[in-house]
């Protein structure tokens, strides 16, 4: 009797070991033959935006590091939480995947009281390709040539100047927010819903500033109606060198703008998100997509998985505090 219990516990106790060491392997096949087959890449803005032109950029040399097409998939909307819900949704089998963004990541999972995903849990991060700072630009009616000239401007008028955005809750509002937080000064927020007018009003002199991307601020620029004062990004951007940045102007810790990176469905393997950094590592080394995105304003700055993560965290804890302190909410 003895020795029957002792077959089927040794019997148990095999399958065990079978069942162990099957679930070992599994996700080692399954990135030995990971991809088999097309990847479907979700960018959660139109096409025509910027994101969606970095993501055209970046798709077609990550497809030939897998061997397998990355399809773009555009599915706007929503501050770009139609498109990431649907990912984070997604079988975490490395067969769609999303190209997010600080709204997906930092924004939206703060100014939203309810929303379909965490930003945070419900993602495996793959890696953060590009950082695209902002620009601080200044009416040329105002008199000020540097950062530390328009905070002392700024301090001897609180409350007279204003900033422009696109919109309560956007990425340039909240710039706005951070440089009044760290420099203590009373800057009004005026938003807009037509970029155009907006552009006019600082050119006039109606606006006294506003932090964006560079790029669309080009033709007001050429005017000699509008003047730079500084980058918003950690370190100064390949496109615009000889300006300063925030922090070196002596605005301490202001880091912030624009970034682009990919992200998996949580629980996806490892060895499934590694196949997928090795080719974005890969694609992100050729010298003529480095010059393309640095065209457009932005950097390549690569990020692993871990890296990327972190990011990620700090991205959403940095945005909770400035929607706190900005008082935007999103129904």
């Amino acid at each position: 009797m003895h020795e029957v219990r002792r077959a089927h516990a040794g019997a148990r106790f095999a399958g065990t070991v079978v069942i162990v060491t099957l679930a070992l392997i599994a996700p080692v096949s399954q990135a030995a033959m990971y991809p088999e087959r097309p990847i479907r890449l979700v960018v959660p803005f139109n096409a025509g935006s910027n994101i969606d032109g970095t993501a055209r950029q970046v798709a077609p040399r990550i497809s030939e590091h897998l061997g397998q097409q990355v399809v773009i998939d555009n599915r706007g909307g929503a501050s770009g939480t139609i498109g990431a819900t649907l990912v984070a949704k997604s079988q975490p089998d490395g067969y769609t995947i999303l190209m997010g963004n600080a709204p997906t990541h930092g924004i939206a999972p703060n100014l939203y009281k309810k929303l379909p995903y965490d930003a945070v849990r419900d993602f495996s991060p793959i890696a953060r390709i590009a950082t695209s700072p902002y620009v601080l630009a200044v009416s040329a009616a105002v008199p000020v040539k540097s950062v530390k000239e328009l905070v002392a401007y700024a301090k001897g008028k609180p409350g007279q100047l204003n900033y422009a955005s696109t919109g309560n809750g956007t990425g340039v509002h909240l710039a706005g927010v951070f440089f009044n937080n760290k420099a203590g000064l009373d800057i009004k927020h005026v938003p807009y819903n037509n970029i155009g007018q907006m552009l006019g009003d600082i050119s006039s002199g109606t606006i006294t500033l506003i932090f964006y991307p560079y790029q669309p601020l080009t033709p007001v620029i050429q005017t000699g109606k509008v003047r730079l004062l500084a980058t918003t990004g950690a370190k100064r951007t390949s496109s615009l060198s000889t300006l300063p940045t925030m922090i070196e102007s002596g605005i301490p810790g202001f880091d912030l703008g624009a970034w682009h990176g990919f992200y998996a469905p949580a629980g996806t393997p490892k060895p499934v998100v590694s196949v997928l950094y090795t080719a974005i590592r890969k694609a992100m080394s050729d010298s003529k997509l480095v010059a393309s995105l640095a065209a457009s304003g932005a950097d390549v700055d690569l990020a692993d998985p871990v890296e990327f993560a972190a990011f990620t965290r700090k991205q959403t804890e940095r945005y909770r505090e400035l929607i706190q302190l900005s008082g935007a909410r999103a129904d």
